[in-house]
């Protein structure tokens, strides 16, 4: 439903979602809050709950969450900043390309964001994409009017892990 641009009906999903197990909830849960145009339940004690939960390798899946979360602006950046530190989550890992594509944001540059973001996700496992290149991809693509395509990118990189 997502990637066939049924963001909003999906969203339909989240009282179903709320009333299920909560480990069984948490990637459902996860993919409507980076997918679904701002209806899920983005506290921070739902995202703690999360990466509590998280199971995958080096908590891979919570950082691609909240780097998601942070470059769509639906939790603060003193929020994210916090988790990171919290749960050593990637997120500051500065480098030429996150240099590259932030400063093709500040320029309004949407081809260029878009092109950068595919070559900073170019790994041959997709868990190994850096959430720093997550969260700046998605920063970018939010930044110069590209909403939908970001918030597909970060709920696909979620699922992919």
């Amino acid at each position: 439903m997502l990637a066939g641009g049924y963001d909003e009906a999906a969203a339909r999903w989240i009282p179903a979602v709320n009333g299920m197990d909560s480990v069984d909830s948490d990637r459902c849960w996860a993919m409507l809050a980076l997918a679904a145009p701002n209806v899920a339940d983005v506290g921070t004690g739902r995202i703690t709950s999360f990466i509590r939960r998280d199971k995958s390798r080096d908590r891979v899946r919570s950082a691609l969450l909240v780097a998601g979360l942070a470059g769509l602006g639906r939790i603060s950046a003193d929020t994210a900043n916090s988790l990171n530190r919290r749960y050593d989550l990637g997120l500051g890992h500065d480098t030429s390309w996150t240099a590259m594509i932030d400063a093709a944001a500040r320029r309004g540059q949407p081809a260029t964001v878009l092109l950068l973001t595919g070559t900073g996700f170019q790994t041959p496992v997709f868990d190994r994409v850096p959430s720093a290149h997550l969260y700046h991809s998605v920063a970018a693509l939010n930044r110069t009017g590209q909403g939908f395509t970001a918030r597909m990118i970060a709920a696909e990189a979620l699922s992919r892990t």
